[in-house]
C-alpha cells in the first residue's frame, strides 16, 4: 500500500524483505514494513495502515482509495478496522494520472517488453533443436517462455498461452494434455509479464516448418493493417482514429479482421488499461502514453493471427519499445536459429 497526503507525506507499506528493492527503485519516502512470519496479509497490511494513519491523525478523515485495485474483502477489512474514515473512490483521477507515463515508467515498460520478447525467442530456440524429433509438447514450450522471462530479469508472469492449428482459432484454447507441436501448423504465443510492476503484453506468431504461400500471405495481411495503425498512432489523434484507420485499410485491401476486440490498448501498471483503440474511445493520444498495438486477422484455417508490439507516443509519432527482434515476416521453425 501507498499512503500519500496533500502535504507530501509519502509512505509505502510492504513486507520487510521488499524494502531494499523499493529503495533501489528510487523511492524517497518513508517505508513501513511488517514481518510476514508474525502476521500474514491482509491483517498485517491493515495493522500497518492503521498505525501509519494514526501517526498522521487521519483515522477520522476523508481518504481517497483506489478501489478498483484492491479486493472487496480487503476493502471491507479496512472499513472495519478504520470505522471513522470516510473512504472516497479516486479511481478515475488516478486512471487519468496513470495514462501518461513518466520517462522512468517508460523505461520500465521497455525492459518488460524485452523480457517477454526474450522469453519467446529463447523458447523458439529450444524448439529449433527438436523440430526434426517429434516430442515437444505445447505445455513444455509455454513453460520455457515463462522460465526465460524470469531468467532475463522479469519479476512476474501473468497470462501465458501457446495455441496451434484449430486451437489458434480461439482467443484462448488450453492445450490438450501433452499435445505436441506439429509440422505445418501456425502457432500463436501470448504472454503478459511485469518488470517490478510495469507490464508487457506480447503476442507473436510462428509456423512449424517452412510456411505455405497461404500462411505467408495471411501474415502479410496482418502486417498491412498494422502499418495503417502505426501511421495513425500520433499525438493529437483520438484512440478511435487508429481503429478507424484499420477499418479503412481493411476495406481497401479486402482484409478481414476481428473488429470486436479493437486494435490495441494501453499498458502500464496493468497489462490492459486505457486508452482503448476501439470504435468508442475518444481519448486524445499524448506523448508519454504507451500502447500495445494488437490487430487480429485470420489465417488459412481461420486461425487468429496477431503480432503485438508496444509503442510509446512521442512528439512526432510513436517509438517502438518491443524492438528486440523484427517480426515483419512469419517466424519459421526449421531447425536453424533465426536472428534477423
Amino acid at each position: 500500500m501507498v499512503v500519500k497526503t496533500a502535504d507530501k507525506h509519502e509512505n509505502i507499506i510492504c513486507p520487510f524483505d521488499w524494502s531494499d528493492s523499493i529503495v533501489q527503485q528510487g523511492w524517497k519516502g518513508k517505508i513501513s514494513t511488517y514481518d510476514e512470519n508474525k502476521n500474514l496479509p491482509p491483517q498485517a497490511v491493515i495493522e500497518s495502515l492503521t498505525q501509519v494513519l494514526s501517526g498522521l491523525r487521519l483515522t477520522d478523515k476523508k481518504l481517497a482509495v483506489d478501489k478498483s485495485r484492491i479486493t472487496t474483502s480487503l476493502f471491507d477489512l479496512m472499513k472495519r478496522k478504520l470505522p471513522n474514515v470516510e473512504w472516497i473512490p479516486c479511481d478515475e483521477q488516478l486512471k487519468a494520472l496513470r495514462i501518461e507515463k513518466t520517462k522512468d515508467e517508460v523505461d520500465m515498460l521497455e525492459v518488460a517488453a524485452k523480457h517477454s520478447e526474450s522469453g519467446i525467442i529463447s523458447a523458439l530456440n529450444h524448439l529449433e533443436g527438436t523440430v526434426d524429433v517429434p516430442g515437444y509438447a505445447i505445455s513444455e514450450f509455454s513453460e520455457r517462455v515463462r522460465v526465460h522471462v524470469y531468467e532475463f530479469g522479469g519479476s512476474g508472469v501473468g497470462h501465458l498461452a501457446t495455441m496451434q492449428g484449430a486451437g489458434a482459432q480461439s482467443f484462448y484454447a488450453p492445450p490438450l494434455q501433452l499435445e505436441m507441436l506439429r509440422g505445418g501448423e501456425l502457432v500463436r504465443m501470448d504472454v503478459t509479464n511485469h518488470n517490478r510492476g510495469y507490464w508487457s503484453n506480447a503476442g507473436r506468431m510462428a509456423v512449424i516448418g517452412q510456411p505455405s504461400t497461404e500462411q505467408s500471405s495471411a501474415y502479410h495481411d496482418n502486417m498491412t493493417l498494422k502499418d495503417a495503425a502505426i501511421e495513425t498512432l500520433l499525438p493529437g489523434k483520438k484512440s478511435k482514429d487508429v481503429f478507424d484507420a484499420v477499418i479503412l485499410s481493411s476495406k481497401k485491401e479486402r482484409i478481414k479482421f476481428w473488429e470486436g476486440v479493437g486494435v490495441g490498448h494501453g499498458v502500464g501498471v496493468s497489462d490492459r488499461e486505457p486508452p482503448y483503440l476501439d470504435y468508442s474511445d475518444n481519448t486524445i493520444l499524448k506523448p508519454g502514453m504507451v500502447i500495445a498495438l494488437d490487430i487480429y486477422t485470420f489465417g488459412p484455417r481461420k486461425e487468429l493471427i496477431h503480432s503485438k508490439d508496444t509503442y510509446e507516443i512521442v512528439e512526432r509519432g510513436s517509438r517502438l519499445l518491443s524492438w528486440y527482434r523484427s517480426w515483419d515476416k512469419l517466424y519459421a521453425v526449421t531447425g536453424v536459429r533465426s536472428t534477423h
